[in-house]
Order: structure tokens, then sequence, then C-alpha cells
């Protein structure tokens, strides 16, 4: 497997030559994303098999070292049937976690399909245990795939949350809940990841310039704004993100070749 740098594939777009051991050459496929750095440390890590297929996403400490979350997926055939997750921070969202802690599992996730679909109609969400069902989230799609509804309720079958999403003219997510998106024209790798993934906006075709909310009059609030240089696959090369019109860091992405 050979990793390939955002700021070499910058290089092979400027001079627009192609190396005989470029991948796009000998597969017929573009790369697909492997790492996301942020501010020289690593901060995302997508693990594949030798099938190519997603299995795992690691999200790192600032430290770049340490693990923090890892969601890991299970396949039958070419659909995604199970994902777990671990955290070696459980309530992280009342206590900032620090490195230190062992990974251990939180929830397990089953989906189960329609057969007219490739997105799941239903996810499960387990205990650890993979057996006390805390809840399940239905999803409705149009008949071209993207998903427009999604109702989660409890396990005894109480509905608790209803989420719609709204798509602008190229298929890029633009609005679901309060939080609002804006696009360029470039290709998007998240989407190539074929996992489903609690952030929706994963499936837009392309890149968000921006993401904010709304107040009473309509008026953007808190508006993050994205920043790319561009690989010569027109994958992003960099990102730089701007929150109010401060930059707040800058990310790498890199690539790695399919596995023949």
């Amino acid at each position: 497997m050979k990793i390939i740098y955002g700021f070499l594939l910058l290089c092979i777009g400027l001079v627009g030559c192609k190396d005989k051991n470029d991948p796009i050459d000998m597969l017929g496929k573009a790369p697909i994303l492997s790492q996301i750095k942020t501010n020289g440390k690593l901060q995302t890590e997508f693990i594949y098999n030798a099938e190519n297929k997603l299995i795992e996403i690691r999200k790192y400490f600032d430290d770049g070292t340490n693990i923090w979350e890892s969601r890991r997926y299970e396949y039958n055939k070419d659909k995604v049937v199970k994902s777990e997750f671990w955290s070696s921070h459980p309530l992280y969202l009342s206590s900032w976690p620090a490195p230190g802690k062992p990974l251990t599992l939180q929830s397990v996730t089953v989906y189960e399909y329609s057969s007219s679909q490739n997105q799941p109609a239903k996810e499960l969400n387990y205990a650890a245990d993979g057996k006390q069902l805390l809840s399940y989230t239905v999803h409705a799609y149009t008949l071209t795939g993207r998903k427009i509804k999604s109702q989660t309720f409890a396990a005894e079958g109480r509905e608790t949350f209803t989420q719609t999403y709204e798509y602008d003219s190229r298929g890029n997510l633009s609005n679901w809940a309060t939080s609002y998106w804006e696009y360029d024209t470039h290709a998007n790798p998240l989407q190539n990841l074929q996992v489903p993934y609690s952030d929706p906006s994963w499936v837009s075709p392309n890149n968000a310039t921006e993401n904010f909310g709304k107040d009473a009059n309509g008026k953007k609030t808190n508006v993050w704004r994205y920043e790319y240089t561009y690989t010569g696959w027109d994958f992003p090369l960099t990102m730089k993100t701007f929150i109010g019109g401060k930059l707040m860091g800058q990310s790498e992405f890199s690539y790695r070749e399919w596995v023949r």
C-alpha cells in the first residue's frame, strides 16, 4: 500500500504530467482518502481491508498520536451491516477528554436494507453488549437515493426525533436541523467512503465552503468558512478553516492507491 501525500499530488497536478506509477493510470480509479492532518498532527485516519472497503475510522487527540474514538465497520458483500463505536471517554460531552485511557466499546449499530436501496433503511442502536436495544432510526429516500427524512424511535416504539434534509441543484446537502451548507464545484473524497455516517454532509458530491446557522431574520450566524487547494484529481489537498473570519487551523489530506 502506498500513501500519496497531498503536496506530491499538487506538484503532479500543476505540471500536468502523469507518472507510470500514478494509480489512476494503473487501475482507472482515483486514489482514496487515507489521512487528514490538522496543524501538522494526525486528526483522522481511514483504514481499509484487502478489498478496498473502509473498515475503520480513527479520530485522534490533538497530540496526533493517541486515538480518541474509533468507528469500525463489518460488511455483507458490499453493504455495511454493523458498526461498533469505541471511545476512550464515554463522558466526553460533559468532561473534556485527555489522552491516556484505552478504547472501550460504547455501542453497536446494526443496519437493515430494503431491496431497492444501497443505503440503510433502518438503523438499530444497541448498548455495548449488542443485545440491549436503545433506539432505532428509519430513513426515507428519493428515487435517486438521497436521504430526505430520518425518524428516531425509543426501544418501545415511541418517536423521539424527526430530521429532514434538503439539497441544492447539484445534490449537495444544503440544510439539516439548524445547519446550512454552501459548496464549491470540486470533488468531495468523503462521498467515496461508502459507509453510513452521522454527518449527512459526507454524501455531498462537492466540498463545503461554508457551514452556518441562521437568525430569525435569515441572516447567517456562527459562520465556519473553508478554503481549499486541490490535487490533480480534483480532490482537496489542503483546507483552511475560518471561524468568524479568524483562521483556526489548516488541514492536509493524504490519499492511497487501490489495492489490486
